[in-house]
């Protein structure tokens, strides 16, 4: 039977097999984030589409709507405003619900319908939309921030390899996570001064494992390419905000 940090792990965890995956995404998105934002945006676009596929049903017709919605989040990213990425995603927000209520006669599935579409297009857009802008304004914070998530999860994986201590995994991936985000301060590669370290240190301490939760609650074991990009979830905005707010 398992104890409740074996359950933890189960729902925060990734699996190693993952990781190469992993590696090959986080170099593609380097390489357009170097080249130019717009060029960085589209890679984005394409790799939330690719997570939220699968997530989106198994027909045409079922993943119409969360597709539709994912683009129209994601593209709103390329005209470099975050007001407009908040109320086109807002405004996708709200239509959920009355998307998937039509052609439904049974009230009870709508909410289960709407949640799906809104776990399949909501996380990877707005991840999508947030490190577009982002990259207009200040490639080096988009940068740090892909690092950060890549580490984190590349010490969650490789933690997760070992049986007896994979309870330490998430441990793992947030302490390399915090090494990133210290170096890169200390050798001044990103904007935020050492002031800062300890409060954007705890949004990233909270932010990650919250996001990864919250997906890991939501979605199905069908759902494996949109856990892999749980890390973003709630990290991407909150990150992308304090850095237009502070430095930006």
């Amino acid at each position: 039977m398992r104890g409740l940090p074996d359950r933890f792990v189960m729902v925060y965890g990734t699996p190693h097999r993952s990781l190469m995956w992993g590696f090959i995404g986080y170099c593609t998105l380097m390489t357009g984030l170097q080249v130019s934002p717009s060029t960085f945006g589209v890679v984005l676009i394409l790799a939330a589409l690719a997570v939220s596929w699968r997530a989106s049903g198994n027909s045409i017709s079922e993943r119409t709507p969360a597709v539709s919605l994912l683009l129209l989040v994601a593209l709103s990213g390329l005209v470099n405003d975050f007001r407009l990425v908040g109320v086109v995603t807002a405004a996708a927000f709200v239509s959920t619900p009355v998307i998937a209520a039509i052609g439904n006669k049974r009230k009870n599935l709508v909410f289960g319908h709407a949640l799906r579409v809104m776990v399949a297009w909501l996380p990877a857009s707005l991840t999508a939309a947030s490190l577009t802008v982002l990259a207009f304004r200040d490639s080096s914070c988009a940068g740090l921030l892909l690092s950060l998530v890549f580490v984190h999860d590349l010490g969650l994986g490789l933690g997760m390899r070992d049986r007896s201590r994979r309870h330490l995994a998430p441990f793992f991936g947030i302490i390399g996570a915090l090494a990133i985000l210290w170096t890169s301060i200390q050798i001044s590669a990103s904007p935020i001064s050492p002031r800062w370290f300890w409060p954007f240190a705890l949004l990233v301490v909270v932010a990650i494992p919250l996001g990864r939760i919250v997906m890991g609650l939501v979605s199905t074991d069908d759902d494996r390419d949109l856990k892999r990009f749980s890390s973003y979830f709630l990290v991407t905005p909150l990150w992308v905000l304090a850095n237009n707010v502070l430095f930006i």
